[in-house]
């Protein structure tokens, strides 16, 4: 064989080498990082086993849910099949904006505020561009509409002049 094609064949040979080489380095290096990432986040983890159980048992459990949810679990028991659908009704609008850069947020601190106030009503927040909206509860009547809307300035005195009754598409539980 002549020289030039050993010389050709050995250089070749130690590139697949060398290449070889670089490639189990990086394997190496990037099995050793994740064994780093798993002991660390191994330890960041906090174990149950490091609260006294005193504390633990001394503990106060306070559910709180959706009256819907109820209804449905005892309609379940009771084998009663119902079916939301969706029908003209009257909602309580608490906030509109169509500021783009801070409506949106504003929106979901109102949704949240609402909420707060512990009244066990649906909280809508609507995006209708550019509008964000926020409207509470789902009223078949305008009348009982504006007893919300009544409370709801009575709670958020601060919201009175963004608080007004509107006709929407409301959601309703009816028996099948």
């Amino acid at each position: 064989m002549p020289f030039f094609a050993q010389f050709s064949q050995y250089t070749y040979f130690c590139g697949v080498l060398l290449e070889n080489q670089n490639k189990m380095k990086r394997t190496i290096l990037f099995s050793l990082l994740c064994l780093a990432a798993m002991l660390y986040a191994e330890d960041s983890i906090p174990q149950p086993s490091t609260l006294p159980i005193a504390d633990a048992m001394a503990g106060k459990v306070t559910l709180v849910q959706d009256s819907n949810l109820t209804r449905l679990m005892l309609d379940k028991v009771e084998g009663i099949e119902r079916e939301q659908v969706q029908i003209q009704g009257f909602r309580v609008q608490v906030f509109s904006n169509s500021a783009p850069q801070t409506a949106k947020t504003e929106a979901f601190k109102v949704e949240k505020t609402v909420e707060e106030l512990g009244l066990d009503i649906p909280v809508h927040v609507l995006y209708n561009p550019p509008f964000w909206k926020v409207r509470v509860g789902d009223y078949r009547t305008h009348e009982e509409a504006l007893m919300m809307k009544d409370e709801l300035i009575r709670l958020l005195p601060d919201m009175q002049g963004d608080i007004y009754v509107v006709k929407d598409q409301i959601e309703v539980i009816q028996q099948r």
